[in-house]
């Protein structure tokens, strides 16, 4: 039996049938959840484990959410990332990001494929960013069912800006200071996890597509790429939180959601290729002036989960990478 047939709504839903599920999901969240823990990110805290209390019921109202069709495909990449674990090997998982229900979506329709998986599930540690902690008690209240390693980005840094003023500079920097701080600590955890066995969870993206954005790559994704042994790139079609501007703004709808998990990429040969690649290019003059290998390879990415999701594989028909992933 596939998740299709037993992991998703029977019916669709009426816009106040959603929002009594809404009620009732939050009514069950706020009584696990514990005001101002762990809000504020230290570099006593960036490592997050998940608050087990109330998943079950935050995956059972993405049930409600997900209409027949969905599930997870390349299930016997996944077969083969069990065996990696077996051995001991390193291993990362780079999925596209549509909104901020997208983990539950992903943990609700693998659980119940099949109980082998657990293990991965059980194993998996999210790299977020810090706003998903201290933006809202009621972001966190969701993003804590699911264990993160929390970072600070750097497009969450504050620009310079012309005619700043002495104050404003120690400001940005005692920042930028502080951020460096924690992102070192998260790096240090991730060496200590990542040999624990846990597998990280990284979007090449950062934040969720939108339509209305530039949707940059992390251009970092190269540098976690190169701590790792295995990378396993995700794809997902559909979204039952589509963003908004304000994220407490966002309403849940139905949507039929497919996950496809792609084969197994060595970390280190893959990394080798792009440089290849990317000294070819720069030979030829083919990339811009501004032009540097961890955006290009984020890029490129980025271009190998749009030909997953659209035909099933890294390359697009002419084998090469898409020219456009966002559509």
């Amino acid at each position: 039996m596939t998740s299709s047939e037993f992991g998703a709504s029977p019916r669709t839903l009426s816009r106040d049938e959603i929002n009594l599920l809404v009620l009732d999901i939050v009514m069950k969240l706020k009584a696990s959840y514990v005001a101002g823990k762990d809000r504020v990110v230290t570099t006593e805290n960036v490592y997050q484990p998940a608050v087990i209390a109330g998943r079950d019921a935050l995956e059972e109202f993405q049930r409600h959410l997900l209409l027949p069709g969905s599930r997870v495909e390349g299930l016997e990449n996944l077969d083969d990332c069990l065996r990696r674990m077996s051995q001991g090997q390193t291993i990362v998982f780079l999925p596209e990001h549509r909104g901020n229900l997208d983990v539950p979506s992903f943990n609700h329709l693998l659980r119940r494929e099949d109980p082998r998986y657990h293990l991965i599930l059980d194993r998996l540690i999210y790299i977020a960013g810090r706003k998903l902690n201290e933006s809202s008690e009621f972001i966190k209240m969701f993003t804590e069912k699911y264990a993160r390693l929390v970072i600070v980005p750097k497009r969450d840094h504050p620009k310079a800006k012309p005619g700043e003023s002495a104050a404003e500079q120690l400001e940005r920097a005692a920042f930028e200071k502080e951020a460096g701080r924690i992102n070192r600590a998260a790096f240090r955890e991730l060496v200590r996890l990542r040999k624990a066995g846990y597998i990280f969870v990284l979007f090449p993206l950062g934040g969720r597509f939108k339509r209305d954005a530039d949707n940059i790559p992390v251009r970092e994704t190269a540098s976690y790429l190169g701590t790792f042994d295995a990378a396993y790139l995700i794809s997902m079609e559909g979204n039952t939180l589509p963003p908004l501007a304000r994220m407490e703004d966002e309403r849940p709808i139905q949507d039929r959601v497919v996950f496809r998990v792609g084969p197994a990429l060595d970390c280190r040969a893959f990394l080798a290729e792009r440089r290849a690649a990317y000294g070819q290019e720069v030979r030829l003059g083919r990339l811009p002036a501004d032009a540097d290998f961890e955006r290009e390879t984020a890029e490129h990415i980025m271009h190998m989960l749009a030909n997953l999701r659209r035909t099933g594989h890294y390359e697009g028909n002419s084998g090469q990478p898409a020219l456009h992933w966002s559509a």
